[in-house]
């Protein structure tokens, strides 16, 4: 899995990702928490409440300390909502350490990684969580084609045993020459054409 990140500081890419979605969430509404999301077991405040932890949970163990509980969700509320910015500057000052690539990281249950494959995880659950949000709220597909093809040069990264209700469900067949994010999006298990109405 290492591998494929070997040379690649995925830093950069996760900061476009990251900036993609503060974007969609900083238009979310407090009214809109329980709109539906492509993520079908989760509306959008619980896939807020999901952002804030995963950034909580990769900014605390990419610094040195193993929390399997700062990766538990908050309630899927507006003070959760309100929370996102700070977990955002949270987890970017983490990553932003000079010796996070090498270090070794806990990422919840799916075991212990080098800090750049745990960067490269948060960067492709971020890349499509700002789609996933940006569509909930009736926004346009955010995701440019060049962090797709980046996106889709990790694929190996994506767990290939997904359960129902994941954040990555199995995937769904698009188009060959379908755009780069449609092709990242089906490998995520996303519809394309996905719409909250």
């Amino acid at each position: 899995m290492s591998s494929v990140l070997s040379d690649l500081d995925p830093r950069a890419l996760d900061r476009a990702a990251t900036a993609l979605c503060l974007d969609a969430v900083a238009a979310v509404r407090p009214d809109q928490l329980d709109l539906p999301t492509p993520c079908s077991e989760w509306n959008l405040g619980e896939l807020v409440a999901h952002l804030v932890a995963e950034n909580r949970g990769f900014a605390a163990n990419s610094a040195g300390v193993v929390d399997r509980t700062a990766w538990r969700p908050g309630p899927p509320d507006e003070i959760t909502l309100a929370k996102f910015p700070a977990s955002v500057a949270r987890v970017g000052a983490a990553f932003a350490g000079y010796d996070v690539l090498d270090r070794p990281v806990e990422v919840r249950e799916f075991g212990v990684f080098p800090g750049r494959v745990a960067v490269a995880m948060h960067f492709l659950d971020y890349l499509v969580h700002a789609w996933d949000v940006a569509r909930s709220i009736g926004r346009p597909d955010p995701i440019p084609d060049d962090l797709a093809e980046a996106a889709l040069r990790m694929s190996p990264l994506f767990p290939a045993d997904r359960p129902a209700g994941g954040a990555f469900a199995a995937v769904v067949q698009v188009p060959h020459d379908a755009r780069p994010s449609e092709r990242l999006l089906g490998l995520t298990g996303r519809d394309p054409e996905w719409s909250a109405r």
